[in-house]
């Protein structure tokens, strides 16, 4: 099997990492964009595979309150939605 350029072996293990981060955004379209940024940057990187982002929220600083986004996917604005600038 090939994974990233390199041919795994069969006394290879795969390992499931789980990973929590805090992003800082203006709103929940930047949140998704940042952490679909974080997600290329690793999937890019050797001996990984199949990195998701599983779930965002929004959580203000020292607060318990917490909000769910209801899908963390990230989809591009459409640039020809958008007025002219002028």
């Amino acid at each position: 099997m090939k994974l990233n350029g390199e041919f795994m072996t069969n006394k290879d293990k795969r390992y499931v990492v789980t990973m929590d981060m805090y992003v800082y955004a203006d709103n929940d379209y930047m949140a998704k964009k940042r952490a679909n940024d974080l997600k290329l940057s690793i999937s890019n990187r050797r001996h990984s595979q199949d990195v998701t982002v599983k779930e965002i929220g929004e959580q203000p600083f020292a607060s318990f309150d917490y909000r769910k986004l209801d899908d963390p996917t990230f989809i591009p604005k459409d640039v020809s939605n958008e007025p002219l600038p002028f």
